[in-house]
């Protein structure tokens, strides 16, 4: 696509191929009409007003209408696009007199007239397609920025959660610190890679998450998690690190409570995605506010990939719960 968007670009090539296509149809018509004539024939009388009345379409696209019209300079584009084209149909009238093919100077003026909405209309097309082009290309890049600038604040976020819960374990257990820092480095290196990419397999994603899990349970043997999976998880992508926040947000709280415990079902059918998280969380009045920012980048995420999806989030006094369907993910060949 990029290729053939330079392609049509260049201004020479576009007009090059302008040129053919118009001539080839001109041709075809004057064949017709004058059957009795050769090819060379039509050429020698064709040639000559074509490139003239071509020449005057492109002079008056590209300078008139561009640098006055579209300019809205109105006082002076409309007295030179007056004259102007007088002028073209004085000229190519007196030139047809002269080739012995004038009919009248109301055939002229039709001729001349035609030629030119068919060009102008021709040239407003060609800038509505560049613009909207341009505008599309802008805002492509504009979003797949902002989608990686979204992504990359994943890692900062964990490794700050991460940081603060392994100078607890420090102070602790200074014994199996070592093999947090191990765990830890693992989880780092698949966000990493992770990010990088557009999409990775669901199988992946959910590896990722059980690490994660057991990163917490490492810390303390109270946390319970109950893990579902249903249909083929290998058979579909997803963006990477989708479900991090939920999965951030679900051990955070949970952790608050006396008897941490989160609930995890997932089901996969054809191109379709359910994800359940569930966990248990202090009543609003005791639990430890967070910035809420994990969400909010999720949510933005799914907006800016445009993916198809409903998302779900309710809270009980002693329960949280977030739902999250996509449909018609990529499939994992």
């Amino acid at each position: 696509m990029k290729s053939l968007w330079r392609f049509y670009s260049n201004i020479w090539v576009r007009n090059v191929l302008v040129i053919i296509l118009l001539f080839c149809v001109f041709t075809f018509a004057s064949s017709v009409d004058k059957s009795d004539r050769s090819l060379t024939d039509i050429w020698e009388e064709l040639l000559p007003s074509f490139f003239i009345v071509y020449g005057c379409v492109l002079f008056s696209n590209i300078i008139l209408i561009k640098n006055y019209l579209i300019t809205k300079r109105y006082n002076i584009f409309l007295p030179l696009m007056l004259s102007y084209w007088t002028a073209v149909i004085i000229g190519t009238g007196f030139l047809n007199m002269y080739t012995g093919d004038f009919d009248s100077w109301l055939i002229e003026i039709v001729n001349v007239i035609f030629l030119a909405f068919l060009g102008t209309g021709t040239y407003f097309i060609h800038l509505w397609v560049l613009n909207d082009i341009t505008v599309r290309e802008k805002r492509l890049v504009s979003t797949v920025a902002e989608l990686d600038f979204l992504k990359m604040q994943l890692n900062p976020h964990f490794l700050l959660n991460a940081m603060n819960n392994l100078y607890g374990e420090a102070l602790t257990n200074p014994s199996e610190t070592p093999e947090r820092i191990l765990q830890l480095s693992l989880l780092l290196r698949y966000q990493l890679e992770a990010t990088k990419k557009e999409w990775v397999a669901l199988d992946q994603e959910i590896e990722f998450l059980n690490e994660y899990f057991n990163y917490y349970k490492f810390r303390t043997n109270d946390l319970i998690v109950d893990i579902k999976y249903e249909g083929k998880v290998n058979s579909i992508k997803v963006p990477p690190l989708l479900y991090f926040s939920l999965v951030e947000n679900a051990i955070k709280f949970a952790l608050q409570s006396d008897s941490p415990c989160i609930k995890l079902r997932g089901k996969v059918h054809n191109n379709h995605l359910y994800f359940e998280l569930e966990n248990n969380c202090l009543p609003d009045e005791m639990v430890q506010k967070g910035t809420g920012l994990g969400l909010i980048n999720l949510e933005r995420r799914l907006e800016v990939s445009q993916l198809k999806y409903k998302f779900k989030k309710s809270k009980s006094k002693y329960h949280y719960k977030t739902t999250l369907e996509l449909w018609d993910l990529p499939t994992n060949v």
